[in-house]
């Protein structure tokens, strides 16, 4: 109940604060679980991804939004999960790992941060790992324009559009290093910038 009232009430603001244009749902999978994978420019990122799967999804947090004793407690019950940044998290890749095994797609950034166009891009090798071991489908998604509804060290949202696209489920092997598959998820995301 908690997650649905929460998704409806941030579906709410979304349309005051920023309206989504979202392509590419037909590529999502109608059923059973699969990894998300995407660039990350906004803390509004994991609630715009949300809201255009428009079914109950988990996603990787940073530890760091889980100190806060209320905010721990939505968090865990809106399905999100902590993940140490900079550093391999066995636990949060279990947790994963259960979370696909339970049937729900997990949202997850192999950046680890947000980063924005013309950073460097320095991407975590676990989602090599998951794409593999999860043995699920691997939906990539591209986010545009988020980062200007709500830039990194803004308090509060400026009105602004945005766009999210799904790019076709892809599947890996351990016929790749995990680097070889980070490398390729990435090349599938920056792919779907030519489709906006």
């Amino acid at each position: 109940m908690f997650y649905w009232f929460s998704f409806y009430l941030i579906k709410a603001l979304g349309a005051i604060f920023s309206p989504r244009h979202v392509a590419g749902k037909e590529n999502l999978p109608p059923n059973g679980s699969y990894i998300l994978a995407s660039n990350h420019l906004s803390n509004l990122d994991p609630f715009l991804i949300g809201l255009s799967v428009g079914r109950r999804i988990s996603y990787m947090a940073k530890d760091a939004l889980f100190h806060n004793p209320l905010l721990r407690f939505c968090l865990y019950r809106v399905e999100a999960f902590p993940v140490k940044r900079g550093a391999s998290d066995v636990r949060a890749l279990r947790e994963t790992l259960r979370k696909l095994k339970k049937g729900l797609p997990v949202v997850v950034f192999p950046e680890g941060t947000r980063g924005g166009s013309g950073t460097e891009k320095r991407t975590q090798s676990g989602i090599g790992f998951l794409a593999v071991k999860g043995n699920v489908p691997l939906v990539p998604v591209h986010i545009g324009g988020s980062d200007q509804v709500l830039p990194r060290g803004a308090k509060f949202p400026k009105r602004g559009r945005v766009t999210v696209t799904f790019g076709k489920p892809v599947r890996f092997t351990s016929g790749q290093t995990y680097e070889e598959i980070v490398a390729a998820i990435m090349d599938e995301i920056d792919g779907l910038t030519r489709c906006h």
